[in-house]
């Protein structure tokens, strides 16, 4: 048994030997030399107890090759475990209790796993060796003298490998040779892990430039030949054991991981009163440190990964591309046009501090999207909008642009935007310390609109869509498409006339830029006194506002007027009941007219049920008058049903929220 153990490290041995002679003619009498002190540190045969058995650190380190030579080098006994000791079962299997020192003795549980630490220890130092002082080394050397790539590839590929290279072979593996070999007079090891952990810190560097370290490797293997050649020979050779440099390069990332888990199993097999339970618990926390500092630089990669794989879909535009940036959220969503009638497709990006609008690209060559605006999340604003026609949509309001958004498929997705903007927001007023509790006061509703009247020209408004209008919101006069055209507000969204937008006034987010504004805006904006002539004139009875009724109504919704009181088409009207007037209907060509088309008092009316062959349409009649309409659903004409009874019967609401049937 004892003559296989040893021919199975002489062959272990001999395989970094090759590779030593293949690096340089003085690396074979080093091997040779090194070769007769090699003794296997975990499962060595039992020998006669003496002082002159006990090694030295002269013998771990060698000094006869480190002193002159500059950086001491892992001697042939760090060297021997290099082949196949990585998974945790081989180290296992080499200390079992039937290998261990003397027939019917074991040795404690904590000190196998102290054992196992320092045999992977040792492999892991060959493999940091192989990295080092092989492939860099030898890559450094090929750039300076073919001049074929650079040096700085080299040095960004292996990062900060030399240093993790020294403290290793210098410093914890030396302390863990030391410790187990005086095991029977200090059995312990946290003091030791305790004193080495903070250093572990400087894998956080390695770790996350690891990403990048591959793709500048696989980028100039495939674009040098002699740089791919030095790899390949040393690949090849049996010290690499027929394994590639990336494999080899992954051995740092994983180590710390592997510390955390011995660590933890040397705790656990602790016996309560041990002397060294309090120091393995502390090293085991500061273990557990280290590995969150690499976890987080892992992190912190995939994070500024992800966010130029962002920038390059965005075409790298230099406004936009900036590291500290965080992507929140992207994803398509549907824009709501003031003019088309049917919604267009658009993809957002929201980051921390702004967010994108842009377009797909047809050709997608290069970047995917185009930038169409940029709204800072700092004063942004997002609300749900209450539209029958849009499901699911929500209003983004910025100082740069306002925009009608849709959820492409739920309400689910709705709120899920509107959450991430919502939290972007609360993040950035919280930084900036500006955020303070809205005040609730009996007057709520009056300050919101002063709010709103103070922000007049220092935020992008809402457009009103063309087509929830008929007429102008200034002057009532009704649109044609000759002598009456539509035009929009840019500093309070109203679809206007041309007579009552003719005006101009500078608007700070449009950096201060003249634009066409309403009479109101004007005034408001500029100071300026109107002509008389251009005054408001007395409000009619029918010149109520839709929109502020429709938010304030008992029963709201759009009616299909059936007969020919409406006329031989059949219109569809925005029909509203308000709260503050119950009694009577109103009938708006669309929600956002400043005028009702018609009224009709419905106390004393009789409603009952139309025709039999249509379940959707009602009627009203009183004294020779009759109303018939039809609605989009038999629960929506139930709900009007029961709401012109009541307002028929001459009842009133008592309260806020009593008799409310709209949706």
């Amino acid at each position: 048994m004892e003559g296989a153990s040893e021919e199975k490290l002489v062959s272990v041995s001999n395989l970094v030997t090759a590779f030593e002679n293949s690096r340089s003619p003085g690396a074979a009498r080093r091997a040779h030399r090194l070769e007769a002190e090699y003794q296997h540190p975990g499962c060595r045969p039992p020998q006669p107890a003496g002082p002159e058995e006990k090694p030295n650190m002269g013998e771990t380190l060698n000094p006869e090759e480190t002193v002159g030579s500059g950086p001491r080098t892992v001697s042939r006994r760090y060297l021997s475990s290099l082949k196949n000791k990585l998974s945790s079962g081989a180290w296992r299997k080499s200390c079992q209790p039937g290998t261990s020192p003397g027939p019917g003795t074991q040795e404690p549980e904590e000190k196998r796993i102290v054992q196992e630490l320092l045999e992977t220890e040792q492999a892991y130092v060959a493999r940091l060796h192989l990295l080092d002082q092989v492939f860099f080394q030898e890559l450094l050397r090929e750039a300076r003298s073919s001049k074929a790539f650079p040096e700085d590839v080299v040095r960004l590929i292996f990062s900060n490998i030399s240093s993790i290279y020294l403290f290793h072979v210098q410093f914890f593996l030396p302390e863990l040779q030391r410790r187990l070999d005086d095991w029977s007079a200090t059995p312990r090891i946290g003091d030791v892990i305790q004193k080495l952990a903070p250093f572990l810190k400087m894998y956080s560097e390695y770790v996350k430039n690891f990403q990048r370290a591959a793709e500048l490797l696989a980028t100039w293997t495939d674009k040098s030949p002699p740089f791919q050649e030095v790899i390949t020979r040393i690949q090849s050779s049996e010290a690499s054991g027929s394994l590639t440099l990336q494999h080899h390069m992954l051995e740092p990332v994983q180590r710390i991981p592997r510390y955390e888990l011995l660590l933890k199993e040397y705790v656990q097999k602790l016996p309560a009163e041990a002397a060294d339970r309090a120091d393995a618990q502390k090293a085991l926390d500061m273990i557990f440190s280290a590995a969150q500092h690499s976890n987080a630089a892992i992190t912190e990669m995939e994070r500024l990964q992800e966010l130029w794989e962002v920038y390059q879909r965005l075409g790298l535009e230099d406004d936009i591309v900036d590291p500290s940036n965080t992507l929140l959220r992207e994803g398509p969503v549907f824009k709501i046009s003031f003019r088309r009638s049917d919604p267009m497709e658009r993809y957002l990006f929201l980051f921390n501090n702004m967010l994108l609008y842009c377009v797909p690209r047809v050709i997608q060559v290069g970047a995917h999207f185009q930038v169409r605006t940029r709204i800072d999340v700092a004063g942004m604003k997002v609300r749900e909008l209450t539209d029958a026609e849009f499901p699911h949509s929500f209003l983004v309001s910025g100082k740069q642009r306002t925009l009608e958004l849709q959820a492409r498929r739920s309400q689910e997705e709705m709120i899920s935007w509107m959450q991430a903007c919502q939290a972007a927001i609360d993040q950035i007023e919280k930084r900036n310390e500006t955020f303070k509790a809205a005040v609730q006061s009996p007057e709520g509703d009056t300050q919101e609109r002063e709010l709103q009247s103070e922000e007049l020209g220092l935020r992008a408004p809402q457009w009103i869509r063309d087509k929830m209008v008929t007429m102008c919101m200034r002057c009532q006069e009704p649109f044609n498409a000759l002598t009456r055209r539509r035009h929009h507000c840019r500093a309070c969204g109203y679809v206007v006339c041309a007579r009552c937008s003719d005006y101009r006034a500078e608007l700070k987010y449009d950096d201060n830029r003249p634009n066409r504004v309403c009479l109101d805006c004007y005034t408001f904006l500029t100071g300026n006194v109107l002509p008389e002539d251009k005054e408001d004139k007395r409000r009619g009875i029918l010149e109520k506002g839709s929109m502020a009724w429709s938010e304030q109504s008992l029963m709201c919704s759009f009616l299909q007027l059936v007969g020919d009181k409406w006329g031989k088409s059949g219109p569809r009207g925005w029909c509203v009941i308000p709260r503050d007037d119950p009694l009577v209907l109103y009938v708006y060509a669309a929600p956002q007219d400043m005028r009702a088309h018609t009224s009709i008092p419905l106390l004393g009316y009789q409603v009952s049920s139309g025709p039999q062959a249509d379940p959707r349409v009602f009627q009203l009649q009183q004294s020779g008058q009759l109303y018939t309409f039809k609605a989009e659903t038999e629960e929506l004409r139930s709900r009007w049903m029961k709401a012109m009874e009541r307002a028929a019967s001459g009842w009133s609401p008592r309260g806020p929220n009593d008799g409310d049937l709209s949706d």
